[in-house]
């Protein structure tokens, strides 16, 4: 553990990969982690205008020592044009091949700066300071990035891992409720990819908290959702069979999203999918009831939010055609089985079954509220 670290935020963790092994820190005091950045060769920072502006008396002394690009955290920010844009800041900047881009924000920020380390100069070193919880509890570990073209999602992406990220749970203290939420909707997905103590630690801790979410137990979630991602990142990096589990809740999730033009967020959307696709499992009977309700019960307490028009179930089946885990004429779903309790994924043909499927579960009782 790093000297300058608290011991009572949790222990760092050590990420292996293809791309060189990386380090997550958790730190308690923000300008002590700030001070990373000193270490790392030519830094230009790239931030989340937002969290430039939330904490600019500890951001505004990075802007007079290094490079400093503001960004507006939008989805029609992580394109190939908010790439191009980014290139040229870099260029102008005289970014080069040993400069190391340092992505202060949430995964819009994300996203457009490990796609960009990537491409520029053929890859250069970035490091990721996640300022939400969806970025802290999921996101910042893997490699994964991706940017959206013609309105959908993640359709252009690549690998590229960071050389160290850092983690300060002060940031979520001015996140919006409903941003915290979300992040819950991706610690939901990945303590179901673990193992039944894995629900039944967040189940317990969001109870102990009387319901609250952001709390003295969130750092721990925090901690024991990457340990669990990194379990089945480090076995498949590059997404060729298991790391595909991860995608639960996500084939219905993202299809709400765009159907949306991201109104419901991105982790919201997630805890919708996933409940939308237990109940699939359920009518396909690899998924009890009671595991199905249990599941939805913690949504439905600690996850509503409101949309502002009613989902179709043609339009989101429509939706996860444009998705990575659809082939022709079949949508790889990725269903929980209680029996034993693990995730897997379940081709699973267009047509009849599954649109009646979803039209029963669009006419449950919700409380994903229409307004």
């Amino acid at each position: 553990m790093n000297q300058l670290q608290k011991t009572s935020m949790p222990d760092s963790i050590l990420i292996r990969s293809a791309m060189g092994d990386y380090q997550v820190d958790f730190w308690e005091d923000l300008s002590q982690a700030l001070q990373l950045i000193d270490q790392c060769a030519s830094p230009l920072i790239v931030i989340d205008r937002n969290v430039a502006r939330l904490y600019h008396d500890h951001l505004h002394t990075l802007e007079k020592r290094y490079p400093t690009l503001l960004v507006d955290a939008l989805e029609t920010t992580k394109t190939i044009d908010g790439v191009a844009s980014l290139v040229t800041w870099l260029q102008e900047n005289g970014a080069n091949k040993k400069s190391t881009l340092i992505a202060i924000g949430g995964g819009i920020i994300q996203d457009l700066c490990a796609f960009t380390a990537h491409t520029y100069y053929r890859g250069i070193d970035w490091m990721f300071f996640p300022t939400t919880l969806l970025s802290m509890c999921d996101s910042c570990i893997g490699a994964k990035c991706g940017i959206n073209h013609n309105q959908y999602k993640n359709q252009v992406g690549v690998f590229h891992a960071p050389k160290r990220i850092a983690i300060v749970p002060k940031f979520l203290d001015t996140l919006d409720i409903k941003d915290v939420a979300s992040g819950y909707g991706e610690i939901l997905k990945l303590m179901l990819t673990g193992k039944v103590a894995d629900f039944e630690l967040l189940e317990t801790s969001v109870e102990k908290a009387h319901g609250e979410l952001l709390g003295s137990h969130l750092p721990a979630l925090i901690h024991r959702s990457l340990e669990i991602k990194r379990g089945v990142v480090e076995k498949d990096e590059y997404e060729t069979d298991l790391r595909r589990i991860l995608n639960y809740g996500h084939t219905f999730g993202h299809a709400l999203e765009t159907l949306s033009h991201y109104e419901v967020p991105h982790g919201l959307a997630v805890a919708w999918g996933v409940d939308l696709i237990n109940y699939i499992g359920m009518r396909k009977g690899v998924l009890s009831e009671a595991w199905a309700l249990r599941v939805r019960h913690f949504i439905l307490r600690h996850l509503v939010f409101e949309m502002t028009f009613t989902p179709e179930a043609y339009s989101l089946i429509e939706g996860t055609k444009k998705d990575k885990k659809a082939e022709k004429g079949l949508v790889n779903l990725i269903l929980l089985h209680d029996s034993p309790f693990e995730l897997k994924v379940v081709p699973q043909a267009y047509g009849d079954e599954l649109n009646t499927w979803v039209k029963d579960y669009l006419n449950l009782p919700h409380a994903f509220s229409r307004r």
